[in-house]
């Protein structure tokens, strides 16, 4: 199969329904504000139903049951299909390609691994060499053109030591030894 294009909030449904089948009411509860996900990538209701109804209409889940309610009517109980999962693992080991993307759909990829109690170590690594591309593209232009030009380009070099220091957090957080409570 190949890796479906979607939009990052059905990443995120997708992302979830993989790691355990849910229904949407349990998923907008993930990603609503406030939340570890939505504190980062608020997704309403609304948009939670929605994606759900493309990732099944995509083939990428499927309804397999359903859960009494004391608020309404049944609540439908979707898994993902076993392509699902592997397009999801795929999804959350891939870095992003542009600047732009990293405070998104990164640290939305660095949640869900984090919830899966999976390690980083991988994307960060991935990812660090494509941020290094990206600095060597700015740097080979950062004195060109006029001053706004050379601004602009500044702008964006302090947007790859951000995502540089966002990675080193993690990454010395994900090899920092767990300590036992006692």
């Amino acid at each position: 199969m190949e890796q479906p294009d979607l939009p990052l909030a059905e990443w995120i449904v997708l992302a979830l329904v993989a790691e355990r089948p849910s229904h949407g009411f349990a998923i907008a509860a993930l990603t609503a504000e406030g939340t570890e996900i939505g504190e980062f990538w608020y997704i309403s209701r609304p948009m939670v139903y929605r994606s759900i109804t493309r990732l099944v209409e995509r083939g990428l889940i499927t309804a397999v049951g359903a859960e009494e309610s004391d608020r309404g009517p049944q609540r439908m109980i979707y898994a993902a299909t076993r392509s699902a999962k592997t397009a999801v693992n795929r999804w959350l080991s891939e870095p992003v390609a542009h600047l732009r993307d990293v405070r998104a759909d990164l640290t939305s990829k660095l949640l869900l691994l984090q919830r899966r109690g999976a390690s980083p170590a991988c994307l960060v690594e991935r990812q660090r060499v494509v941020i290094d591309g990206i600095e060597k593209s700015l740097r080979a232009k950062e004195q060109a053109g006029n001053h706004l030009t050379r601004a602009i380009y500044a702008w964006r070099l302090e947007h790859v030591r951000a995502a540089r220091r966002l990675l080193d957090a993690v990454d010395a957080e994900s090899t920092r030894p767990a300590v036992k409570a006692g």
